[in-house]
C-alpha cells in the first residue's frame, strides 16, 4: 500500500476522533438565561418590609374577640288587646284599638324589644273585641291567659267591663291594665285596699268633676242637675260629683240615670221642674250626643257640662254643630297638644302620638286612643325590663313588679305617671284641662276666659 493511502487513513481517523469529542462536550453558556425562566439568585438578604404581610392564616388572639353581630333573639313576648271594638262602647274602643294596631306594627318594624341582658323578643299584640259585653270580655281575657300565656292584659274600655275582668286576673294572677275610669279598678271602694295584679290609664271622674265644680262655682251656679247613663262608668261620675260639687258650695237638686241606648228622655221634664241653673251629664257616645239633644230642644239656654268620657269627634258628629256649639267638658291634653308650652314634660309625646296616630289612621287623635297607648307602652316596657328565660309565672310577676316600682315621671297621653305599690294610676287634676266647642271642634279653653 502506498504512503498516500496510509497519511489518508490516518487523517480520515484523527478527524473521526475529535467530531466524536465535540459532540460529547456541554460549552459554558456565554450568557445568563433570561430572568423570567430563572429564579435570581439572592446574593444578600431581603430587606424589611416597609408593611406588615398579609396574613394567609388566622392570627394569634391577643384580646377577647369582638362582639356577634347577630343578635340573639328570645321567645315573644305577648300582650293580650281586648278594646271595645264594636257595641255601646265602640266610639271609644275604636281609637283604642287603632292605636294598638299602629303599636303593633311599630313594633315589628323595630323587631321587638331588647331585654337588659341584650336579647331581643318580639311583641305580638294579640287584639279581641269585648264588643262591650262583660261576658264576652271574661271569656276573651281566660283564652289570653289560659290559651295565649300572655305576659299582661290590657283591657277594658269603659268601667263596667273592667270591673267584670278585675277577678278573673287576680284569681290567675296576671297583670292587667284598663283603660277605663273609674277608681274602683283599681282599688277595692269598701276596703280602700290597691287591687295588687290590676292598673288602669285614664284620668278618673272625680279629677273630672273637679274641674266641673271649679267651672261652676266660677260662672256662680250653685244648684245643678245629674243626669247619668245607666252603667258603672254613669254611676261613678254621680258619686264623684257629690264628692267633689259640695266643697264648692254646689248643690244637686235633681239626678236620675236614663239607659244608653235610649232615645227617648222622660227625665228632661224634670230638669225643667227642678229650677237648676246647670245641667252635668255623666256618659258616653252616643249617649251623652243622644241626651244633650233632647236637653237643647227642651231648654236651648240651659249650659250643659259634660265629663270626659265625651273627648273625642263622635260627641260633637252626633249632635251636629248646632247642638254642640257652646257646651265644654275638661279633658286630656292630647285634645290641645299643640297649644300646650313647650316646657311641658307631656308635650313632645302628645305632639309625636297625634302625628303618627293621624297619619296611620286619617283621623284626629282624641283621648280615648291616648288612654290605650299609655295602656301598651306601659305593658311594652314591663315585657322589655324581663330577664331572659324566666318562667310565665316569673314573667307575669316581673311586669306587675316593673309597674309598681319602675314607673316614676314617666310622661304618657294622659298625665305624667308615678306608680307604686299603693298607687296603681297615679293621675290627678292636673291631668286634665279644660275644652270647649266651637265651629263644630274641640278648642282650648283656659280659665281665664270663663
Amino acid at each position: 500500500m502506498s504512503r498516500k493511502i496510509y497519511n489518508l487513513i490516518g487523517f480520515l481517523i484523527i478527524a473521526a476522533l475529535l467530531i466524536a469529542a465535540c459532540g460529547q462536550a456541554t460549552p459554558e453558556p456565554t450568557e445568563a438565561p433570561p430572568a423570567e425562566t430563572q429564579a435570581p439568585v439572592q446574593t444578600e438578604a431581603p430587606p424589611e418590609p416597609t408593611e406588615a404581610p398579609v396574613q394567609t392564616e388566622a392570627p394569634v388572639q391577643t384580646e377577647a374577640p369582638p362582639e356577634p353581630t347577630e343578635e340573639l333573639v328570645g321567645e315573644a313576648y305577648k300582650i293580650g288587646f281586648a278594646p271595645a271594638i264594636t257595641g255601646p262602647g265602640g266610639s271609644l274602643g275604636a281609637p283604642e284599638h287603632e292605636t294598638g294596631q299602629m303599636i303593633a306594627e311599630q313594633l315589628n318594624a323595630q323587631g321587638g324589644v331588647v331585654g337588659p341582658d341584650g336579647v331581643r323578643h318580639p311583641v305580638e299584640i294579640l287584639i279581641f273585641d269585648t264588643e262591650t259585653n262583660p261576658d264576652v270580655a271574661v271569656s276573651v281575657v281566660r283564652r289570653m291567659i289560659e290559651e295565649e300565656n300572655v305576659q299582661v292584659v290590657v283591657a277594658g274600655t269603659t268601667s263596667g267591663i273592667s270591673m267584670a275582668i278585675v277577678p278573673v286576673v287576680t284569681e290567675a294572677q296576671v297583670p292587667y291594665i284598663s283603660m277605663a275610669s273609674a277608681g274602683a279598678i283599681v282599688k277595692d271602694p269598701e276596703s280602700g285596699v290597691t287591687r295588687e295584679w290590676v292598673f288602669k290609664t285614664a284620668q278618673d271622674n272625680f279629677a273630672s268633676a273637679e274641674w266641673q265644680a271649679l267651672y261652676l262655682a266660677e260662672l256662680g251656679y250653685t244648684q245643678v242637675c245629674h243626669l247619668s247613663e245607666n252603667s258603672g262608668y254613669g254611676a261613678d261620675t254621680l258619686a264623684q260629683a257629690k264628692k267633689a260639687f259640695e266643697p264648692a258650695g254646689i248643690q244637686i237638686v235633681y239626678e236620675d240615670s236614663f239607659e244608653r241606648t235610649g232615645t227617648e228622655f222622660p227625665q228632661v221634664a224634670s230638669v225643667q221642674t227642678s229650677g237648676c241653673q246647670a245641667v252635668v251629664v255623666g256618659a258616653i257616645p252616643p249617649a251623652s250626643s243622644n241626651i244633650s239633644i233632647a236637653l237643647r230642644d227642651a231648654l236651648p239656654d240651659i249650659p250643659i257640662i259634660h265629663g270626659h268620657g265625651t273627648c273625642n269627634q263622635d260627641h260633637i258628629d252626633l249632635m251636629g254643630t248646632t247642638v254642640a256649639e257652646g257646651m265644654v267638658s275638661p279633658c286630656g291634653k292630647v285634645m290641645v297638644s299643640d297649644t300646650l308650652p313647650d316646657d311641658d314634660p307631656q308635650k313632645e309625646v302628645l305632639v309625636q302620638y297625634a302625628s303618627d296616630y293621624s297619619a296611620f289612621t286619617g283621623k284626629p287623635v282624641n283621648t280615648f286612643g291616648g288612654h290605650g297607648w299609655d295602656a301598651i307602652m306601659l305593658a311594652v316596657n314591663a315585657v322589655a325590663s324581663l330577664q331572659d328565660g324566666l318562667d310565665l309565672t316569673a314573667q307575669r310577676a316581673g311586669v306587675r313588679e316593673y309597674l309598681e316600682t319602675e314607673v316614676t315621671g314617666w310622661p304618657g297621653i294622659s298625665g305624667v305617671y308615678n306608680l307604686s305599690p299603693e298607687d296603681h294610676f297615679s293621675l290627678g287634676f292636673d291631668s286634665l284641662t279644660f275644652v270647649r266647642v266651637e265651629d263644630g271642634a274641640w278648642i282650648y279653653f283656659p280659665q281665664d276666659q270663663w
